[in-house]
């Protein structure tokens, strides 16, 4: 994997969650009237977690999908625990049952999503736990608007390009990430929430430090990369494995194509890991990828024609605006615009010592 791939990807691992563009209330109030089912909470035995579920058909409220259109034919993510005292259990899943309902902000706005929300959790908590998860839901608000605003700060000219500066910007995103949920929420709710996540940032940052690092044979680098592995939860680690594994599938199956086999040979490597249709994805991919590539290539051969004309930069720049637009689609535009600040940077001269 390339680093600036592998940057992209701790980038949405930092991130985390939903990306949210609708109003932020200012807070959750601290209560708020809920319709809770007359049904007494379930008993359970000290110690024992009671999994809460909704209320037979006949006695819940309208569905979330009449409230939420977007959500329609699908089911309610997550899952909300209680203890054997009535209380919360935080778990990562209270973080996805949020989730899927702020999915919906978009498209239905934040006060129906809450409405829906607290209407569903209404039918499956009692108290104390219906009031914990309102108020655990106001500091999740409070959160990702503070953290929206920190994950849509852009990059400077110097980190899009250089490995050592984007790390440096992402390790500290990280810190500052880490520094909101500690402001947010309690030591319990964020290692809940959040604890799986951060584990895996902190180790994919540190893989990305490890691999930038030219004072280490191939064998240490090996050797310190297994421990960072070891490190991760067991069942993180069997996961970041398999992506291990398919990520070195996919760069022997680019590399038979660079070796001149045809699709049909790639075809059958693929299918020797993965079934019929994820081999066609692949492919597929691949093969856009590919047509990206040689269209790049074409436009740097023709850029190199118009840059030899002497032209004025103002006019130089415009050529060049033109060419982009008209071998690349608008969703294109940015990357191809790294690829030429990756260029750019490649042919300076280096700094004398």
């Amino acid at each position: 994997m390339s680093r600036f791939v592998s940057l992209s990807l701790v980038a949405a691992v930092l991130a985390g969650g939903l990306t949210l563009y609708w109003r932020w209330p200012a807070a959750v109030p601290e209560s708020v009237p809920v319709a809770l089912p007359g049904a007494p909470s379930p008993q359970a035995a000290p110690g024992e977690v009671v999994v809460s579920s909704a209320a037979p058909p006949e006695q819940a409220p309208a569905p979330v999908a009449a409230i939420l259109p977007s959500l329609v034919d699908t089911e309610v993510d997550g899952r909300l625990q209680t203890d054997a005292a009535g209380n919360l259990v935080l778990d990562l899943a209270v973080r996805d049952y949020f989730d899927y309902f702020l999915s919906a902000v978009d498209r239905s706005g934040l006060d129906a999503v809450i409405q829906a929300l607290l209407a569903d959790a209404g039918r499956r908590l009692p108290e104390p736990a219906l009031g914990q998860l309102v108020s655990l839901l106001g500091d999740y608000l409070d959160y990702k608007r503070a953290s929206m605003a920190l994950m849509q700060q852009p990059l400077d000219a110097r980190q899009q390009v250089e490995p050592g500066a984007q790390l440096q910007a992402l390790q500290s995103a990280f810190a500052r990430l880490d520094e909101l949920r500690r402001g947010h929420f309690s030591a319990a709710a964020q290692e809940a929430l959040f604890g799986a996540e951060q584990a895996y940032a902190l180790y994919t940052l540190d893989s990305l430090a490890l691999q930038q690092r030219d004072d280490l044979s191939e064998a240490r680098r090996a050797q310190m990369a297994e421990q960072l592995r070891e490190q991760l939860p067991e069942a993180m680690r069997a996961s970041e494995q398999r992506q291990q594994l398919a990520l070195e599938q996919l760069q022997r199956s680019e590399q038979l194509w660079r070796d001149g086999a045809d699709e049909q040979q790639v075809r059958e490597f693929l299918a020797m890991t993965y079934d019929p249709d994820t081999v066609q994805r692949l492919l597929d991919e691949q093969r856009r990828e590919r047509d990206w590539q040689q269209r790049y290539q074409v436009y740097r051969k023709e850029l190199a024609g118009l840059q030899s004309q002497g032209l004025s930069e103002a006019d130089g720049e415009q050529l060049q605006r033109q060419l982009r637009e008209r071998l690349f689609s608008g969703e294109d535009q940015p990357r191809v615009e790294t690829y030429d600040a990756i260029a750019a940077k490649q042919s300076e001269p280096p700094l004398e010592p």
